[in-house]
């Protein structure tokens, strides 16, 4: 079976074997993965797989509203457009028939 730090456990025995036995106080042996762990859990997203995805996926999620709200807002300003173009369009032909019956009495020679 593999430890979590990829620490072999025949690893430790044969680097240290028994002198743990012996040792009659506290001391510090020497674990180069120690430090190496403690920076990576740190941060839980790089320590747990599922954490990390659920960060992206939230911050997707976000970024999906954002572009919601603006296409929404794009729509609404579509719609205002559409309706400035009809009013714009009835105009219009309000002003041709209007010029076209005040030309109806001038004749051109």
């Amino acid at each position: 079976m593999k430890c979590f730090f990829s620490f072999e456990p025949d690893e430790y025995q044969k680097n240290f074997g028994d002198s743990w036995r012996s040792v009659m106080a506290d001391g510090a042996q020497p674990w180069p993965y120690l430090n190496e762990a403690l920076t990576k859990f740190q941060d839980p997203a790089e320590a747990d797989k599922l954490l990390k995805i659920q960060r992206e996926l939230d911050e997707t999620k976000i970024i999906l509203h954002k572009t919601i709200d603006s296409v929404l807002a794009r729509g609404e300003k579509l719609d205002s457009l559409v309706e400035k173009s009809s009013d714009l369009s009835t105009a219009s032909q309000m002003f041709y028939k209007q010029a076209k019956r005040t030309n109806q009495c001038c004749t051109i020679l």
